[in-house]
């Protein structure tokens, strides 16, 4: 079932490593909002799938 999913990151590079190792689709992409140094990106994307992340300190 395809639900709307969010992550948030320090950095655009960060953000952009995130959209393509996950290789979501610009048309799945909601929105980007950037907040108190944060970047949000709101997405459509299967909920048995598990995205690519990585820890804060990598």
């Amino acid at each position: 079932m395809i639900v709307l999913k969010s992550e948030y990151f320090m950095s655009h590079e960060r953000l952009t490593q995130f959209i393509n190792e996950n290789k979501i689709k610009r048309e799945d992409i909601l929105s980007i909002l950037i907040a108190a140094g944060t970047l949000t990106i709101f997405f459509y994307a299967d909920d048995s799938v598990k995205e690519i992340t990585h820890g804060f300190f990598s």
